[in-house]
Order: structure tokens, then sequence, then C-alpha cells
């Protein structure tokens, strides 16, 4: 893995803004899946998602259409699209990866046929950039700024969602990898 990309997504405050959530909450879960579901049809896309970034890796934690390797629930963070809309806090759009100078030689490219993505940020009421509301196309796709704005509103709804499932350990929870 990138070291520089770890240090970059290792921040304490925000890792544990991730952890004060309640994700195994199957609730939670039903209402990230409907917003991804939502996000697919407005934006006729075979598959929109919910990822959170985590130091080393992304975790899908609502998706509609998603297939292949990522049905397990994430995958390397340096594979991650999600990645960029983190570490810069703004849509991420990508219209024809096989042709993007960062990401055509990404394997979700190269071995997953993806090639378009559109993220927008979670941001919390905090400030914190947890991870990305995002689709995917298996064909080039431009967005539109109206598709960027649906796509904002969803990430939005997400992070109002999470805000509604607070981790029941949430105060005295400290992620282990910032134990000393």
């Amino acid at each position: 893995m990138s070291t520089l990309l770890h240090h970059r997504l290792a921040g304490r405050e925000r890792l544990t803004a991730i952890a004060s959530y309640d994700l195994d909450d199957p609730h939670l879960r039903q209402q990230l899946d409907a917003i991804a579901m939502r996000t697919a049809s407005h934006l006729h896309v075979p598959t929109a998602m919910t990822t959170l970034m985590l130091d080393n890796a992304a975790m899908i934690v609502g998706s509609s259409g998603v297939e292949g390797w990522m049905r397990a629930g994430g995958g390397p963070a340096e594979w991650a699209f999600c990645a960029q809309t983190v570490l810069t806090g703004e849509p991420y759009v990508v219209s024809d990866a096989t042709t993007d100078p960062m990401q055509c030689t990404n394997p979700e490219v190269e071995l997953d046929g993806v090639r378009a993505y559109a993220g927008a940020p979670l941001i919390t009421p905090a400030g914190h950039v947890l991870g990305a509301h995002c689709v995917i196309e298996h064909v080039p796709h431009v967005f539109s700024a109206d598709e960027i704005t649906e796509l904002q509103a969803a990430a939005q709804d997400v992070v109002t969602a999470l805000e509604q499932h607070p981790s029941r350990h949430s105060a005295q929870y400290q992620p282990s990898f910032f134990t000393n």
C-alpha cells in the first residue's frame, strides 16, 4: 500500500468519527441501501454505493447493483476511487477511467471494467470527510452538473442516516490502532 495514501487517510479524528456510528445496525444498512437504490435510479446508472474510507481499506456500507469482488464489502484503499473524494473533500468525477492518467492502471478499471465514476464526499457536521456516496458505470459517462448536485444531496442523506445511528459505545470507544 502507498504509505502516503495510508498517512493521508489515517487521521485519528476522522477514523474515530467513523467508529462513532453503529455500522452493524440492520436498519442503517437498509437506509443506506435504499439511498443507493434511489441514486442509481435517479442517475440512470447500474451501481451506486456508500463507501467509508478507513486508513487502508474502503468499506462499502450501502449499495445497489454492486457486482464482483466488491460484493465482499470493500477493497484496498489504493484501488478506491472514493479515496480521492475523501482526500479533496470535493466531488470527484472520472468520465472515462481508461483515459484518466490517475485511474487507467487501477485494478478496478483493468479487471472489473469500471469506466466512469462520480462521488460526493460524506461530510459530518463536525467537518470530517468519512467517505463518499458514489456511482459507477461500465461505459464512459460525462456527468452533468445536475447529476453531481443529485449525488451531493444523496450524500447529505447518507450523513443524516449515519447521524441517526450512533454507536452505543461511541463515547468510550477508541479504535485499537490508537492505543499505545
